[in-house]
């Protein structure tokens, strides 16, 4: 039930990336990793791994946005994170994939994200900004 809750939280926050003023929303791609720190590992080292995602993703003029989510209620395992990443739409996403999973440009991402941390699930979701008063 805590993921169902924590998840239903993100997907909420995450409209924000893909708000525009008072637009229309357009339902965007995200995917999340539901993660705990691995020994000796802190939040800055996911901040580090995030930063390492972004600049493949400049290199290849990639849209994309990253989120980390912490518990401050309810199942507050110590280290527990959900690290979420979100395009504007499927062709960006499918783009940015292939160049860091199939191109091989997130090689050394992932072997530092795997030392960083162990996640038991990772998921892909669409995301609609239905209200945001949060700009205003």
């Amino acid at each position: 039930m805590i993921k169902q809750i924590s998840v239903g939280l993100m997907l909420s926050l995450s409209t924000m990336a893909f708000a525009d003023d008072h637009a229309s929303s357009t339902p965007g791609p995200v995917e999340t990793w539901n993660c705990v720190l691995n020994e000796g590992k802190t939040l800055d080292d996911v901040r580090k791994v995030a930063q390492m995602v972004s600049e493949v993703d400049e290199a290849d003029s990639n849209p994309v946005a990253q989120w980390v989510f912490t518990p401050f209620t309810g199942e507050m395992e110590n280290g527990r994170f959900v690290l979420m990443t979100g395009w504007p739409n499927f062709p960006a996403m499918g783009k940015a994939f292939g160049n860091f999973f199939t191109d091989g440009a997130g090689d050394e991402v992932m072997v530092e994200w795997a030392a960083t941390a162990t996640c038991d699930t990772r998921n892909l979701y669409m995301v609609e900004e239905l209200h945001n008063s949060l700009g205003q």
